[in-house]
C-alpha cells in the first residue's frame, strides 16, 4: 500500500539516507538562486558531531519518521504524494533537495545534524505542505539553528517574503503572499523552523490568502505534540541500531537493480508515512496485531524499470489473511487499481495503475503463514506486461512458505 510512481524512486541511487523523492510534483518546494552566504558564526558551544552516515543512520530516520507530522491530520484533503519526502543524513542532502542554495545544508551540518525525514502531501489543486522532522546535536544547537535558518527563509525564493510572528510556536516565520493555486484561487505561502529538544522542526506549506499563520501553527502543534515523547538516540549509539529487528529482510525478495534508501525495516508508525492511505491502513493493520515490516525498493538502470517489496508480519495466519482481504479489497475501491489474473499466480490480487505518460504500474499480493507481501513493478510499458511479475511473485511467495 506504499504509495509509489514511475521514477519515484531517485533512479540509480544506493544511498541508504541522502534523500528521496515521492510521485507527484508541488508548489511546496521552496528553491533559491542565492549564493551560499549568510549562515552564522562557528558554533562556540559544544555540538556534538554527527556519526558517519551508515545503516544506523537510516534507522534512526526511520525513527523520527514514526513521529513526524502526517499532513492529512491538519488538512484532510491534502492526500496526494508529493515531492520531496523520505529519509535524510546528511543537512547537504536536506539542502539539495529542498533549497538548493547551500546555506540551509551548511547550517543543519554545523549545528550536529544526525538524521531526518519529510513528508509531503498536497491537494488537487497543488496547495501542498511539506513537514521535515531533523535531529540535532543537542538543544541549544537546535534552537540556534531555528534562528539562522527563520533568518534564511526570509531570503529564498523571489525575495518577496516577510517576517511572520507565530506566538503559538515562539518564533518568527516567513510569509509570502500574492501567489495562486492550480484552480486560481489566492494563496499564501509560510516557512517556518522550530525547535523542540535536539529536534528541529520544519514546515513549507500553501494555504489560502491569510490563512497560512493559522495551517502553520497547527500544523506545528501537532508536530511539537509528536515529538514530546521521542528520544534521539545518542550520537555514539546510532552505529549500532539495530537496521531489521524482527529479521525479516531474508524473506523480502531481493528485486532487479540496486537498493534505494527508502529499504529498511519500519513500525507501524514509520511505515504509515509511506502509506497511501494511513487512516484506513492503520485501522486495518492494527486490527490484526500488525507485528512489524520490512520495506525493500530498488532501480534496475538497464531495464528502466523501479520496484517495490512490502512484507508485513503477523502473530498468526488468520490475521495475515483478514490483512490480505483487505489490501484487496483498499486496491479494487479506494485506490482504482484494475485487476487483473496473473498466469503465475491466477489466485494471488493484483492490480494495475495507470502512472500517466504511458506509463504503467502493477501491484501483486501473496501470503503465508505469518507473512504477507506485495511487490510492485512500475515503469511498465503496457498494463498487461506481466513478465516482470511473473518472475517475481512466485519467487516471493516460495520466500515466505518455507
Amino acid at each position: 500500500m506504499v504509495a509509489l510512481g514511475a521514477a519515484a524512486l531517485l533512479a540509480g541511487c544506493t544511498s541508504s539516507v541522502e534523500g528521496t523523492a515521492s510521485p507527484a510534483p508541488t508548489s511546496a518546494a521552496p528553491t533559491s538562486s542565492s549564493a551560499a552566504t549568510g549562515t552564522s558564526a562557528a558554533p562556540t558551544g559544544q555540538v556534538t558531531p554527527a556519526p558517519e552516515v551508515g545503516p544506523g543512520t537510516g534507522a534512526e530516520a526511520r525513527r523520527i519518521a514514526a513521529v513526524s507530522s502526517l499532513v492529512t491530520t491538519t488538512s484532510p484533503e491534502r492526500t496526494e504524494s508529493c515531492f520531496p519526502s523520505g529519509p535524510f543524513g546528511s543537512g547537504s542532502s536536506v539542502d539539495g533537495l529542498y533549497f538548493g542554495d547551500g546555506r540551509v545544508g551548511q547550517e543543519l551540518d554545523r549545528w550536529g545534524f544526525v538524521a531526518g525525514w519529510g513528508n509531503c502531501a498536497q491537494d488537487a489543486a497543488n496547495n501542498g505542505t511539506l513537514i521535515l522532522v531533523s535531529e540535532m546535536s543537542d538543544p541549544d544547537s537546535a534552537v540556534a539553528a531555528a534562528e539562522t535558518l527563520n533568518g534564511i527563509s526570509l531570503e529564498l525564493g523571489s525575495g518577496d517574503y516577510e517576517p511572520l510572528e507565530l506566538p503559538d510556536l515562539g518564533v518568527t516565520g516567513a510569509l509570502s503572499t500574492g501567489g495562486s493555486d492550480s484552480a486560481g484561487a489566492p494563496t499564501e505561502t509560510v516557512q517556518v523552523w522550530v525547535p523542540s529538544g535536539r529536534m528541529l522542526a520544519y514546515a513549507y506549506l500553501d494555504a489560502p490568502s491569510g490563512g497560512g499563520a493559522d495551517l502553520a501553527t497547527r500544523q506545528l502543534t501537532d508536530q511539537l505534540a509528536l515529538l514530546q515523547g521521542f528520544q534521539p538516540t545518542p550520537q555514539d549509539q546510532v552505529p549500532s541500531l539495530p537496521t531489521d529487528p524482527l529479521g525479516l529482510a531474508p524473506f523480502a525478495l531481493q528485486t532487479p537493480g540496486d537498493n534505494t534508501r527508502f529499504t529498511g525495516s519500519y513500525d507501524l508508525e514509520g511505515y504509515l508515512r509511506l502509506a497511501i492511505d494511513p487512516v484506513a491502513e492503520r485501522q486495518l493493520l492494527s486490527a490484526n496485531g500488525f507485528a512489524g515490516s520490512f520495506y525493500r525498493t530498488s532501480y534496475d538502470e538497464e531495464a528502466g524499470l523501479d520496484y517495490a517489496v512490502s512484507l508485513y508480519t503477523f502473530p498468526t495466519s488468520e490475521q495475515t489473511n483478514a490483512v490480505y482481504n483487505g489490501f484487496a479489497q483498499l486496491e479494487a475501491t479506494a485506490f482504482g487499481g484494475t485487476g487483473f489474473d496473473l498466469p503465475a499466480i491466477p489466485e494471488a490480487p493484483c492490480f494495475a495503475f495507470d502512472n500517466g505518460g504511458g506509463s504503467f504500474y502493477q501491484r501483486c499480493y501473496v501470503g503465508y503463514g505469518s507473512y504477507l507481501a506485495s511487490i510492485d513493478v512500475l515503469g511498465l510499458d503496457a498494463a498487461d506486461d506481466y513478465t516482470q511479475m511473473n518472475a517475481l511473485l512466485p519467487q516471493q511467495r516460495d520466500l515466505i512458505d518455507g
